[in-house]
C-alpha cells in the first residue's frame, strides 16, 4: 500500500503475485472455510430451534412476572372520542339550535325596528 497525503492508506493497483491467486485458490483453503461456514450455519440454527422451543415457556414466565404489576396509565388523548348519540337525542339538538337562532333573530329583529322607529321619530320631530 502507498501513503499519500492526509495519511490515507490507498491500496495499489498491482496485481496479486501468481503465488498469493495459488493460495486462495487451493481446494484445500476453500474445503476449510467451507467448513468452518458450516459450522456456523449449524450452530445458528441450532441457537434457532432451542429459541423457538424455549418461546412458550419464556411467555408463560413473563406472564406471571407481570401478575401484580399494575399496566401503564394512559395519556389523556389530544381529541375526544366521539361517540354516538340517539337520533332522538340528534333531534332535540338540532330543535334547541333552531329555537335558540329563531329567538336570537327576534332579538335582532325587534332591536332593528325600534332603533329605525326612533330614527324616523327624532327625523320626524327634529
Amino acid at each position: 500500500m502507498a501513503l499519500f497525503s492526509g495519511n490515507r492508506k490507498v491500496r495499489s493497483r498491482r496485481p496479486k503475485p501468481v503465488q498469493a491467486l495459488k493460495e486462495e485458490a487451493s481446494p484445500q483453503r476453500k474445503s476449510r472455510s467451507l467448513t468452518k461456514r458450516s459450522d456456523e450455519l449449524n450452530s445458528e440454527i441450532h441457537r434457532l430451534e432451542c429459541f423457538i422451543t424455549a418461546a412458550p415457556r419464556i411467555e408463560r414466565q413473563r406472564r406471571l412476572a407481570n401478575v401484580n404489576m399494575v399496566p401503564p396509565m394512559e395519556l389523556a388523548s389530544p381529541a375526544p372520542r366521539h361517540r354516538r348519540v340517539p337520533i332522538a337525542k340528534q333531534r332535540a339538538r338540532r330543535g334547541e339550535r333552531l329555537r335558540m337562532f329563531t329567538e336570537g333573530m327576534l332579538v335582532l329583529g325587534s332591536i332593528a325596528a325600534v332603533v329605525g322607529w326612533l330614527n324616523q321619530w327624532f327625523h320626524f320631530w327634529g
